[in-house]
């Protein structure tokens, strides 16, 4: 399955001209569609490889990956290290619909502080490109809350 999907990955790059329309009508669902039918070995495969795919092809893959119907894929880390590999101003104004919500269900067993901390920092600077300095701190403090979790359920440990 690795060259299927390397042939996903082909088939965004090569569609990236696109316009909107066949985005939204072709060729988001055939991506959602692809990304659904993956088994939990593949599943696991493609949640390495597109690490290490361009922000261009991973920002077209964020939505899909998300809201795929796919068990073996841990979208919420997923959407967020794709989030923090976005460096667009626009693409990122986007994917901060749901940022939130995914780093909010980032499974704490799982996930490193470090990798929290990362998306804290990115969550802060784009908040501040976006809004200014005028109010991070309101904006920080809910991002601290799910940290400060993050660190006691480490500790009870």
């Amino acid at each position: 399955m690795n060259d299927g999907i390397e042939a996903l990955k082909k088939y965004i790059e090569n569609n990236l001209g696109e316009s909107s329309g066949c985005w939204e009508y072709v060729l988001h669902p055939n991506i959602r569609d692809y990304i659904s039918n993956l088994n939990q070995t593949d599943s696991e495969k493609f949640s390495i490889e597109i690490l290490n795919w361009n922000e261009d092809v991973l920002y077209q893959l964020a939505d899909e990956m998300l809201f795929s119907n796919n068990e073996y894929i841990d979208k919420d880390y997923l959407f967020c290290s794709i989030y923090l590999i976005i460096n667009d101003i626009e693409n990122l104004d986007y994917l901060s619909q749901y940022i939130i919500p995914c780093f909010k269900n980032l499974n704490f067993e799982k996930v490193s502080l470090e990798f929290f901390l990362q998306m804290k920092e990115k969550m802060k600077n784009f908040y501040i490109i976006k809004n200014g300095e005028e109010n991070v701190d309101n904006f920080i403090r809910q991002i601290n809350e799910v940290i400060n979790k993050k660190m006691q359920t480490t500790e009870n440990k």
